[in-house]
Formats: C-alpha cells, sequence, structure tokens
C-alpha cells in the first residue's frame, strides 16, 4: 500500500503555474497557484469592486423621464456599464498575471445552468452523441446557443443520472471576447459549482459517506453534494446533488425541503459565506458545520486566514490548472478552442520515459554482470592456475606412490609364492638346462631358456608337487649348438581342501644351480 500511495503521489506531481479567475456579479477575484511536484502555494490573492451605477436612474435625471420609460435603454446602458466596469478591472489585474498562467474562469450560478438529467442506461457508453439529441428537450435553449458540459452522477434506479451545465453563448462570448483583447484565452470556464466542490475535494475534508456544503453569495445560496469512492488508483468522485436557490425564496417550502434532504444524505456538513438568513428546519446544523474558509491551508501553503469566502471559487477554478481538481466540467471541452484532455504533463513524461530507460538499463544488465562476473572469474582462476598445476602434479606424484605402494604390498604378501616356485626349480630342473626370462603373475609361470632336450622338462615339472598343467607355450626350436630353445607354460598346484600350507625353508641354493640361470 505504501508503494501505491507514492506512485500515485509521483503521477500527480509537476511545476506549474494557473490562475484562477471568479466573475461574480459585482465583484472580480483573482488567485494565482504554484505547483513544485507536489508543493502547491498561493502565489497572488487579489480582487477588484466592479463600479457599477444605477443606468435608469441616470438617464431619468438626464431626460426627466420616469425610470419605467426608459427601462430598454436603461437595460442597453447597464450592459454596457457592467462591460465597462469589467474591463476597467481587468486591466488593473493584468500586472498581476503571467504569460505562462493557464487561465480558467468560474462563473456564478445565476449567469448559468445546471440541470439533472435522467437517460437510459443503454446511454452510458456514449453520452456524448446522447445529449447531442436530448439538450434541446432538456433546457430551454437551442444546441446551437449554448456551451455544455456534463457530469456522468452514476445509476440512480432504473436510470443513469447525468448532471449537464449549461450557459448561454451571448454570455461567454461576451466575457470571452473582453479578456481576448488583453490577450487572455482562458482554458477553461466552469461554475461555481464544480468550483467549490474541487475546494472541498481538495481539502480532504470528505470522508466515508460524503459531506455537504453550504455556500451563501450576496444574491442566492447553493447545496453541494459529493461523495469519494475508493478504487485501486484513483477515488472516483461522484456528485451527489446541486442545488441553487434565491435568497428570496428561502423561506418557502421546497428550499427547506432541499436542505433538510440534502443534509440527511450525508454525515460530514460545511458551510461557506453568511448563512444568517438561512434559518429553520436546518439552523443547527447548519450552525455546528464546519467553516470550509477554515480548510485549506495543510495543502495548500500560503493561504491567508481568515479567508474571504468569494475566493474559494478562483481556487477551485485554478486547481485544475495545476492538476489537482476532481470533478471536470468545462464549457469550452467540446469547442475548438477549448482544453486539451492531457493525460500526463510534461513532467510525468518525462518521468515515464526515465523509467523506461531504468527498466531497459535493469533488463540490460544482466548479460552484463553476467559477463563481468564470468571475467572476474577467469582472473581469479589464472591467479591460482599456478596452484592447481601443482596440486595436480603432487596428486600425480602421489598416485604414482600408491601404486607403487600397492605393488610393493602384493609383492610382500606373496614372498612366500615366489621364493617356493624358485626353489623348486632348483631342486627339478637337471644342470644343462638354462633358463633366460621367468615371468610368474596370479598363480601362472612362464619359463623361456634352452637345453639339450626340452621335452624331458615337461615330466619333471609336472612330477613336482608346486606345479601342475605343464605344456609347450610356444614351438621349440634347435639351434646349432644342438641345443632347443623352448617357452614353457605352468599352473601352480592349488592346495586341497583341508590341506596343511606347504612351509618353505629359507636354504641355499647350490653353487652349479645359481649358475645355470642368466639375468
Amino acid at each position: 500500500m505504501i508503494g501505491l500511495e507514492s506512485l500515485k503521489n509521483i503521477s500527480r506531481a509537476d511545476f506549474l503555474t494557473s490562475a484562477g479567475l471568479y466573475i461574480a456579479g459585482d465583484r472580480l477575484v483573482l488567485v494565482r497557484l504554484r505547483k513544485q511536484m507536489l508543493k502547491l502555494s498561493l502565489l497572488e490573492q487579489e480582487g477588484r469592486e466592479l463600479a457599477l451605477g444605477d443606468g435608469r436612474q441616470a438617464i431619468s435625471e438626464l431626460t426627466g423621464w420616469v425610470t419605467e420609460d426608459v427601462r430598454e435603454i436603461a437595460l442597453k446602458t447597464e450592459g454596457d456599464s457592467y462591460e465597462r466596469a469589467l474591463r476597467q478591472a481587468m486591466m488593473s489585474l493584468l500586472p498581476h498575471l503571467n504569460a505562462r498562467d493557464a487561465i480558467y474562469l468560474c462563473l456564478p450560478r445565476d449567469q448559468a445552468m445546471t440541470q439533472e438529467v435522467f437517460l437510459p442506461l443503454a446511454a452510458q457508453d456514449n453520452l456524448q452523441q446522447v445529449l447531442e439529441y436530448e439538450i434541446e428537450r432538456q433546457l430551454p435553449f437551442k444546441r446551437d446557443d449554448i456551451y455544455y458540459d456534463f457530469y456522468p452522477v452514476g445509476k440512480k434506479g432504473e436510470k443513469l443520472s447525468v448532471y449537464v451545465f449549461a450557459v448561454p453563448k451571448k454570455t461567454l462570448d461576451g466575457l470571452l471576447g473582453l479578456l481576448n483583447s488583453f490577450g487572455i484565452k482562458p482554458k477553461g470556464v466552469e461554475t461555481t459549482a464544480t468550483a467549490l466542490a474541487n475546494y472541498l475535494l481538495f481539502t480532504g475534508a470528505p470522508g466515508a459517506g460524503g459531506a455537504a456544503m453550504v455556500a451563501a453569495h450576496a444574491k442566492d445560496w447553493e447545496m453541494i453534494g459529493v461523495q469519494i469512492k475508493d478504487s485501486r488508483w484513483k477515488p472516483t468522485t461522484e456528485l451527489l446533488y446541486c442545488h441553487r436557490f434565491p435568497a428570496a425564496d428561502w423561506a418557502k417550502g421546497p428550499a427547506q425541503e432541499l436542505l433538510q434532504e440534502g443534509l440527511n444524505q450525508v454525515p460530514q456538513f460545511y458551510r461557506c459565506g453568511d448563512l444568517a438568513p438561512l434559518n429553520g428546519l436546518a439552523e443547527d446544523k447548519l450552525a455546528g458545520a464546519t467553516d470550509l474558509t477554515t480548510l485549506g491551508a495543510e495543502r495548500l501553503k500560503g493561504l491567508p486566514q481568515p479567508l474571504d469566502p468569494e475566493v474559494l471559487p478562483a481556487i477551485g477554478a485554478a486547481l485544475r490548472g495545476v492538476r489537482e481538481a476532481s470533478l471536470s466540467a468545462n464549457f469550452l471541452r467540446h469547442e475548438a478552442n477549448g482544453e486539451g484532455g492531457n493525460t500526463f504533463s510534461l513532467i510525468n513524461t518525462m518521468l515515464a520515459v526515465l523509467l523506461l530507460i531504468a527498466l531497459l538499463g535493469w533488463g540490460a544488465s544482466f548479460p552484463i554482470k553476467d559477463e563481468l562476473r564470468l571475467r572476474q572469474l577467469q582472473n581469479e582462476n589464472q591467479k591460482i592456475e599456478p596452484a592447481i598445476k601443482a596440486l595436480r602434479a603432487e596428486e600425480t606424484q602421489l598416485e604414482q606412490l600408491r601404486k607403487e605402494s600397492t605393488l610393493l604390498a602384493d609383492l610382500d604378501q606373496r614372498r612366500g609364492e615366489v621364493l617356493r616356485v624358485l626353489d623348486e626349480l632348483s631342486k627339478a630342473v637337471p644342470n644343462n638346462a638354462y633358463f633366460s626370462n621367468l615371468r610368474y603373475r596370479a598363480g601362472s609361470l612362464e619359463i623361456q631358456g634352452n637345453a639339450e632336450n626340452a621335452s624331458a622338462l615337461i615330466p619333471l615339472l609336472e612330477r613336482s608337487p608346486v606345479f601342475e598343467n605343464v605344456g609347450f607355450n610356444a614351438p621349440s626350436n634347435r639351434g646349432r649348438d644342438n641345443r632347443e630353445t623352448f617357452s614353457l607354460k605352468a599352473d601352480l598346484e592349488k592346495p586341497k581342501p583341508g590341506a596343511k600350507p606347504v612351509e618353505v625353508k629359507e636354504t641355499k641354493s647350490p653353487p652349479a644351480k645359481e649358475t645355470k640361470a642368466k639375468p
């Protein structure tokens, strides 16, 4: 689990700066965030009041007409006055913007629409195409007159719940044109519904079972519910509900009922802004709710305390630029100038390449290590090779000595047999016979020599109690000296069972016998 958490944190690491611009009805709020690896910090926070006048009152005083008579003129004047005030506020904020910042806009809920749409479950695989056909049935606008985005919630009963966010093109095009005149091209546009939800999720406050927040604005209030479902890699965020009511409608029943019902669905409650007017059934729960402006300082360094509630939507929008937003909603997503869905950042791509190189190097290191280890062993073998040769020479010498020792031991054991054979031959062979070669091995005797009559030697040896099976081993030849060369073979007579072994006594052979033998 520790390794998985570390890998998840590394996937979020980056070096980014972003700006969130919250365009409220009477105020403009700008925040700039910076991300260095995993460390987030608030660089700047600026707010500008929009200098709006009463257009109808000004025209009435100028012309002497009553206010009701100049309503249409006043509406156009009011629009021009708002645009002029917004332009002046933007000009004062330009020194605080950086050309490298990714800028995201946040619009108040009164300038956009949020609608929960229920579709058949079969539409889950191609929501974009289905909503293209269903958008005009669900919203009181034509498809070509709005920018929209959607966020799938999940299965509710037998239907698929989808939240659709929309804003009239006339409204958004005016803002985009004004910003474009300053060289500002926003990468995303959303409402306070998703911006505040992203800030709530960023603080890490929502636990098991989900959480709800109630945010009060100047002219309205809204309630947002979110729930986090754990998964192996990335937690899944579910938007439970998203309601908005004008402040004047609070005393009416539907708003109170929705508030009470929404707070009953989740175990945690948070508040933002002045909720004093929201009294009634949920007053006790809201009074004990945690103020959202007191959270977030642990993860976002440099966050001032106390924090202005109107800054939270701007921070929530800027979180998208540093890849810390959980809910994705962008009115420009499906347009030509919308933000690209970059799955990997530059640093993540570099880390992936480095990881791939490391894996390739790790895989290639095995044969290299084997080769190095083989060479090391060969060097060590060369160092000890002289000692091995000396040991092998000593082993060969030792083996030769063992063989000689075995032979001497065998001769020592058979010393009585050899003496017995020699003694018997000296007695049985006549003096006119000479031996040139005598070989004895394993109870068999071979004799080569010459005599006047070689055939006469066979019966002499046969009569001996020591020899048996005496015979010629090769034909005999008679030489010019009238003597025969012979080659005889005889076996030692095996002792009979129960017979006593013949003791050989050491006797001196006659001198004549010793002179007969030739070496």
